[in-house]
């Protein structure tokens, strides 16, 4: 075996959406990077639909990016359709989404990954984590060399032990013609991660030249339209060229082909055993759980600027290929469209993210992080974000710093990262708005004043923008403070004086929300920031139900206030720690003074 002479201080395994986001939030802060990848063509390639953002998603990629992550400049660089979501409710949930030219998006992102510094790439599959003392030291490939790391992120998505259904064929795969990571499941399991098994599909791409779309309704991009990234010119960017959406249903022929055929759907012949995401179902799934309805919406979106193909949303199916022609043409205005790609349903493993810390660090080996699907989720944004907390605290590690965790009132990021480590998953997780009790808090119009100041801090996010930021922070404050104040432009791009206003006119429509909000967001700041002490076993406390124990066991909190939020803990449970936290404490410190 070649062992190579570089130690990196971060090695990433997977280049989809959580890796890339990973290793480059790990290089920006300086730490030594690896992104390892089986295939580097296909480094941030949209494996589902062409889009970025939806309800709530979109909220993620803006706090992406006001931490100083790639994906929501990647995706204005690559955009050809802008759509706002949730506009008849109020301005809390408006979820910006975004269609893209997909090899646009994927080139762009490898590229930014390419340049970027302290950042190595290689094409090459890991097969084993390597440990030393229990602890993370390296990686075994399949060429069998051997990257020494001191940290290690996994953000392996849907590859492994990949198998791919198409009606009653299967094979393996962790994406159509990618053959999956087997060895890698193995050595997982070997080391004590508990691997279980999800499943998800994607819907057959067309080739629009037989499409009839005078029989769809017309969706075209957004006039006036609001870009992903903080960062970018919206007055070079209107100058571009947006391409139109299509929104039709599917027919009463089309439940009848369906019902007609499940029993050769892999989802409903037994072939598949895996749960899928509830909030994303096939088409054939949607047939079986509501009887009652005999349509369903279908979204026509453009797969880019410079290819026919489009992908079908709402027609994730994992049906054999005769049946995937027979629903198309029974769709109207789909008659004599052809499949390009067929659809299908990939089953794959992912490691139980109830044994991580709130820092995506393993409880069980140290050194090992996890990302993405990795950790039971699903959805480009979820990976994203999950990514960018992953390779920024696998760097602290390495540096001897306090681990970066964002809290619920903060970000979208902290819901999704407690949500999981705290509550785990019983199928593929999605972010929704509904899912952030402090959501009047975590508007997409205000991502950048959250955020921006923590990405500053970890030397993510661009030093060139902080005056700028500054500025732009200081002239909302004094809108808020005066109505009548004339805000001043001067110095003030990529900000300007509409956002300010903009910014102040939707906090000013939840002012009586926002403070009760705020209150009870601080609240949960002092329970948070109520550490529970190293040493000291919570499950142990007398006068805790069994099942409380039990479930205290599990999860391992790391502070007061996540207790709090684990299933099942009561507001006494709570007080009765938090006696025994303080106890501790001062038995503690009177140790140390004798």
């Amino acid at each position: 075996m070649f062992t190579y002479s570089q130690v990196y201080d971060v090695l990433v395994i997977g280049g989809g959406h959580a890796g890339c986001e990973a290793a480059l939030a790990a290089a920006k802060t300086g730490a030594r990077t690896l992104l390892m990848s089986q295939n580097l063509d296909t480094l941030a390639q949209m494996s589902c639909n062409p889009s970025i953002g939806g309800i709530a998603k979109g909220q993620i990629v803006r706090e992406i990016d006001a931490l100083g992550g790639a994906m929501g400049r990647v995706t204005d660089a690559a955009a050809v359709h802008y759509h706002m979501l949730n506009t008849g409710k109020g301005p809390a949930v408006h979820s910006p989404r975004v269609q893209c030219d997909k090899k646009t998006y994927q080139f762009t992102y490898k590229h930014i990954v390419e340049l970027q510094p302290n950042l190595d790439l290689i094409q090459d599959e890991a097969v084993e984590i390597a440990t030393s003392d229990n602890k993370v030291c390296g990686v075994r490939t399949l060429r069998n060399t051997f990257y020494q790391a001191k940290t290690v992120v996994l953000s392996t998505g849907t590859f492994l032990g990949g198998t791919i259904h198409i009606g009653e064929e299967m094979f393996p795969g962790g994406r159509y013609n990618d053959m999956p990571s087997v060895q890698l499941s193995g050595s997982l399991k070997q080391i004590g991660l508990h691997i279980i098994r999800f499943k998800t599909g994607t819907p057959m791409r067309i080739n629009a030249r037989g499409v009839d779309f005078s029989k769809f309704r017309l969706q075209p991009s957004d006039n006036p339209f609001q870009p992903m990234s903080h960062f970018t010119d919206v007055t070079e960017q209107a100058k571009r060229k947006f391409l139109s959406c299509y929104i039709t249903r599917t027919t009463e022929e089309t439940d009848k082909i369906l019902r007609e055929n499940l029993h050769r759907s892999a989802m409903y012949s037994g072939k598949i055993h895996a749960l899928g995401p509830r909030y994303c179902p096939s088409v054939e799934d949607k047939t079986k759980k509501f009887p009652d309805v005999k349509t369903h919406p279908l979204f026509l979106e453009p797969e880019g600027n410079n290819t026919e193909e489009y992908y079908i949303q709402g027609f994730s199916t994992s049906l054999p290929e005769d049946v995937q022609r027979a629903l198309l043409k029974s769709v109207p205005g789909l008659e004599n469209a052809s499949i390009t790609r067929a659809g299908y349903a990939v089953e794959y493993d992912f490691s139980d993210p109830m044994d991580l810390f709130p820092s995506l660090e393993s409880k069980i080996i140290p050194g090992l992080f996890c990302a993405g699907q990795m950790n039971g989720t699903t959805g480009y944004e979820e990976a994203g974000g999950q990514g960018f907390v992953a390779g920024v605290n696998a760097a602290r590690k390495t540096q001897g710093k306090e681990p970066f965790v964002l809290r619920r009132d903060e970000a979208y990021i902290g819901v999704l990262i407690d949500d999981l480590v705290t509550k785990g998953v019983n199928e593929p997780y999605r972010m929704f708005t509904s899912r952030a009790e402090y959501r009047i808090l975590l508007r997409n119009d205000n991502a950048d004043l959250r955020l921006c100041p923590h990405g500053f801090a970890l030397g993510t996010l661009d030093e060139k923008y902080k005056p700028a930021f500054e500025k732009y922070a200081r002239e909302v404050a004094c809108l808020k403070e005066n109505s009548r104040y004339q805000v001043d432009e001067t110095n003030l791009y990529p900000w300007s004086a509409e956002k300010v206003r903009f910014h102040v006119d939707v906090h000013q429509k939840y002012a009586g929300y926002y403070d009760r909000n705020k209150k009870d967001a601080e609240k949960l700041a002092l329970a948070d920031n109520i550490v529970i002490p190293e040493g000291f076993d919570p499950s142990s406390v007398k006068g805790l139900l069994f099942e409380t124990s039990q479930k205290l066991k599990t999860v391992c909190p790391r502070t007061l206030g996540q207790a709090s939020r684990i299933p099942g803990v009561t507001p006494a449970d709570v007080q009765l720690l938090a006696i025994h936290i303080e106890r501790y404490r001062r038995l503690k410190h009177a140790e140390k003074v004798a």
